[in-house]
């Protein structure tokens, strides 16, 4: 997609709505003095979260911000004002996360749809280093189509016994403790552990890859 290109000094008109326009624009971050204070929308700030100062962008709106120069994108969540058009202020997280000091980078507005991908963004840090959220945005899209009204859960993992099982989901964080089941696995009396969550497809790979380090055998399964 070819971005918006304005003579130095030109603003420009910025939709908060508008999922299809790219746009150029400068890009610094913040300074540390600001640590501690409130942002415009009454948040406090901190350099450790993916968030943004805009001078008209709506509290809330996502954007992919892209490095022309590497490629790199970050998500941020713009939750405060900067007094200067045509500039966009990163936190100190995501201005490193892209490779930036103060220079031109590409911003789309991203659909509300990408609050868990911003939330989640850790987990998906490849894709974004390699500058493909937007196709990778588009094949979740067509998992959706694909499975729409289908819930998944996530089998952890098989072992001997229940008992055997019942230690090892002691590893999972205690949120999740309380959801798991424990299911007869083939033959011999085999177990499997089984993290009944009902969610999109799109949600369970998420929670697949936030618990890939503990469970790697772990898969996604249809709903019961």
């Amino acid at each position: 997609m070819m971005a918006s290109v304005l003579p130095r000094g030109a603003a420009q008109a910025v939709s908060s709505t508008d999922t299809t326009a790219s746009y150029t624009m400068r890009c610094t971050y913040y300074s540390d003095k600001f640590v501690g204070r409130k942002t415009s929308n009454g948040e406090m700030f901190t350099q450790d979260r993916f968030t943004a100062a805009h001078r008209t962008l709506r509290f809330g709106t996502l954007l992919l911000v892209t490095n022309p120069k590497n490629g790199k994108q970050v998500i941020v969540r713009v939750n405060d004002r900067c007094p200067k058009s045509n500039i966009l202020d990163l936190t100190r997280r995501a201005a490193r996360q892209i490779g930036i000091t103060s220079h031109q980078v590409t911003v789309e507005v991203l659909p509300p749809r990408c609050q868990t991908l911003w939330e989640q963004q850790d987990q998906i840090l490849e894709v974004l280093e390699r500058g493909e959220f937007r196709e990778y945005l588009a094949s979740l899209d067509k998992e959706q189509r694909m499975d729409a009204g289908k819930l998944y859960d996530l089998e952890l993992f098989g072992c001997r016994s229940r008992e055997e099982a019942r230690r090892r989901v002691e590893r999972l964080p205690i949120f999740y403790q309380d959801k798991v089941e424990y299911r007869h696995s083939g033959s011999a009396g085999r177990v499997a552990a089984v993290l009944e969550l009902s969610v999109s497809y799109v949600k369970a790979e998420l929670v697949k890859k936030e618990l890939l380090a503990l469970f790697p055998d772990v898969k996604i399964i249809e709903s019961r």
